[in-house]
């Protein structure tokens, strides 16, 4: 049954209403067929329970909830593991309370994605697993890890050969396929005053599952992607959607629909508002899992299942989608509406750029008091206030903070602000403090 609320409203004798409502319950339910002079009225309790009402006429005036929110709707005693996992924080504890939790519910239709979800975890977890006892054993085995440096990171995903022949083009290396598969392959690449820190990882279906579950891995230790999409059929596009969903990763939104943060007291508290389910509705359901006090964001379209979604760890990472050829565009865009086009003339100050903008980051340049500008910006999320880089540059700064200058465009004087002062891309900042 589909997880979305879906609303018909019924008008008398209109038997095209009808018509798509037959087709709807026949694509997204299991209980076909239907007879298209049947009007099924599905409501569901606020437990997912579903009781079907048949109403065999066709005068009824009104609307009609036929598809009402149905999440997983686990048994106790598998919410009860599962918040025994996520709170347990020794990786080989977290990784055998994860197998008795995929072992503690029924697998059915209503449950494909989670058992998806919780597969990948558990086989991540064993990697991490293997990689601690090989150190232990004083092992030399290469590990597919990448720590995080300063550098934004981002993750250059293709088939094998366009992925390799965009990064060496960003960075100007000469790196062979076959290297990819060996190792970690990463550099640096430089626009706009800035440097990422650019990580290969192809999805191509012929390097084998196995190191595609390894460059998985990278992705989700990166702060964002570049999908180049060169000479692939259409469908490549629509592919590699498909192999992130599976791995519970939204790579299409600008943010996470409902995003949860477990804290030590305070209750469940929501930060937001839906229009789909109310603060009880979701403080219930997450009680059901045994998690007692927690800051839930919600945004205005959230549903239990994207609550549903947070808890068993689905993100949001941001992508930058880009096209190699020209001749596509249209069929590309149908899908991917933000599809950057990388022209000959693309410089690398203009994707850089771009990528920020993605990222919603901006540069600031700092000024030592009496000084000069500092040559790197400090990259800040955008919306940053000046005690941000206040915070950035030094805590005991921050704590002293009196005032700061900016200067923004081509203004030569600057002007003074205070703490809360919100600051642009390209602005340059004098902080002072007591």
């Amino acid at each position: 049954m589909t997880r979305n609320n879906f609303f018909v409203c019924f008008k008398k004798d209109l038997s095209p209403i009808l018509d798509i409502t037959y087709y709807a319950i026949s694509k997204f339910t299991s209980i076909i067929p239907f007879s298209p002079t049947i009007i099924p009225h599905i409501q569901a309790d606020r437990q997912g329970a579903t009781t079907i009402f048949w109403d065999l006429t066709q005068d009824f005036l009104g609307f009609y909830d036929i598809f009402n929110l149905m999440v997983t709707n686990l048994p106790e005693k598998a919410k009860v593991k599962w918040s025994e996992a996520i709170a347990a924080r020794d990786p080989a504890t977290k990784l055998r309370l994860l197998k008795e939790f995929y072992s503690s519910f029924p697998k059915h239709k209503g449950t494909e994605r989670l058992e998806k979800s919780i597969k990948r975890q558990i086989s991540s977890l064993e990697d991490e697993v293997e990689r601690a006892r090989s150190k232990r054993r004083g092992s030399s085995r290469l590990e597919w890890v990448v720590k995080k440096g300063e550098l934004t990171q981002l993750a250059v995903v293709g088939t094998l050969h366009t992925a390799i022949s965009f990064f060496n083009l960003l960075t100007k290396s000469d790196v062979k396929a076959h290297e990819s598969l060996m190792r970690p392959i990463l550099s640096v690449f430089k626009g706009a005053e800035v440097q990422f820190q650019l990580i290969v990882v192809p999805f191509d279906r012929r390097v084998g599952e196995g190191k595609l579950e390894r460059f998985m891995n990278l992705v989700r230790n990166a702060d964002g992607m570049l999908i180049v999409l060169g000479y692939e059929p259409l469908s490549y596009a629509q592919d590699v959607i498909d192999w992130f969903e599976s791995h519970n990763m939204d790579i299409r939104s600008d943010y996470p629909k409902v995003e949860i943060a477990q804290t030590p007291s305070g209750g469940i508290r929501i930060v937001g508002y839906s229009k789909v389910c109310d603060e009880r509705e979701i403080a219930d359901f997450i009680s059901g899992y045994q998690i007692r006090n927690a800051v839930v964001k919600i945004t205005c379209d959230s549903t239990l299942e994207d609550v549903e979604s947070a808890l068993f760890g689905r993100m949001v990472k941001k992508a930058v989608f880009i096209a190699l050829r020209g001749d596509r565009i249209d069929q590309l865009r149908s899908l991917l509406p933000d599809l950057l086009v990388f022209e000959s003339t693309f410089g690398p100050d203009k994707l850089a750029l771009h990528i920020l903008k993605r990222l919603d980051l901006i540069r600031i340049y700092t000024k030592v008091i009496g000084g000069e500008t500092a040559n790197k910006p400090l990259l800040m999320k955008k919306g940053a206030e000046a005690i941000d880089v206040a915070e950035e540059i030094h805590k005991e700064m921050a704590r002293f903070f009196r005032y700061a200058r900016v200067w923004r465009g081509d203004d030569p004087k600057g002007i003074r602000v205070g703490r809360s002062f919100e600051l642009r891309d390209g602005d340059m900042i004098e902080i002072h403090s007591s």
